[in-house]
């Protein structure tokens, strides 16, 4: 995909319009900040803010601001029939308006574009492509969250709660505290997390804490039990029970198989 224009952060003002009824020579995706109105298919229709919209090369575009002021972040691009598919393979619809939730992160990508088109970058197409590339499959990511009837304040909250527990293995996660958090009944949140993710919260929970102790174990010299306490243990032989349960391997064991690569430092994990 190339990149042929970029905005970030837009505020137009006065009654502001487009009407393009050939559409343009190339992909538009924006990003709405603020409501406004497009017409589609011949009637005007009221869009909320947050929400996106990509128009086909030659797709005919009328929109206009939904009160005083208009915002939005914008991307012009080529794309390959192929890459075209690919979009469309995600479940990424062409020329129709998607309310999709929150859209800050998708705008941060936006800003990172616009620098980048203006930096001094050797490589900058490349990395703007890698760019519109990740913002396809957050928007994939985002339409999916939908498609599960997930209330998409909840799932970014689960997402984010998630990379905390993987991030934060030592912690005494438990489901009551979790669910508190999300203001959730015990039961909605199993069962929302179940659905998101595809695994209990309690597996997660174990495989965050066995993950971080094989990243122990592999790259440094820390003694087992410094380990166990690390990813949130308080208990060893439970560690080591449920360590072999999950990796068919006790600690020591699998420390020991990978003795060539944890005593040669160039081969540990920065």
């Amino acid at each position: 995909m190339k990149i042929n224009a970029v905005g970030y952060n837009y505020i137009h003002t006065n009654g502001f319009a487009i009407n393009r009824p050939n559409g343009s020579d190339d992909y538009v995706l924006i990003l709405l900040r603020s409501k406004a109105v497009f017409n589609i298919c011949g009637q005007d229709k009221a869009i909320p803010s947050q929400s996106f919209l990509l128009y086909k090369k030659g797709t005919p575009q009328s929109y206009r601001a939904d009160g005083d002021i208009f915002i939005n972040d914008f991307v012009h691009f080529n794309m390959t029939s192929e890459e075209e598919k690919n979009a469309e393979d995600m479940g990424i619809p062409f020329d129709t308006p998607i309310t999709c939730g929150e859209i800050t992160f998708l705008s941060d990508i936006v800003k990172n574009m616009y620098q980048e088109k203006y930096s001094a970058n050797p490589h900058k197409e490349k990395t703007l492509s890698i760019y519109l590339e990740l913002i396809m499959l957050k928007l994939a990511e985002k339409l999916t969250a939908s498609s599960l009837q997930t209330p998409l304040p909840y799932y970014e909250k689960m997402v984010e709660l998630r990379a905390r527990v993987y991030n934060e293995p030592c912690e005494e996660w438990s489901v009551k505290a979790m669910a508190q958090e999300l203001s959730l009944s015990e039961s909605y949140f199993q069962h929302l997390y179940r659905r998101i993710f595809g695994v209990s919260v309690f597996s997660d929970v174990i495989g965050s804490r066995v993950r971080r102790a094989e990243y122990l174990l592999f790259s440094t010299d820390y003694g087992i039990s410094s380990i166990c306490v690390e990813c949130g243990y308080k208990n060893e032989t439970h560690f080591m029970r449920q360590f072999k349960k999950e990796t068919g391997y006790t600690p020591s064991e699998y420390r020991n198989s990978h003795l060539f690569f944890y005593k040669d430092p160039r081969k540990r994990f920065s």
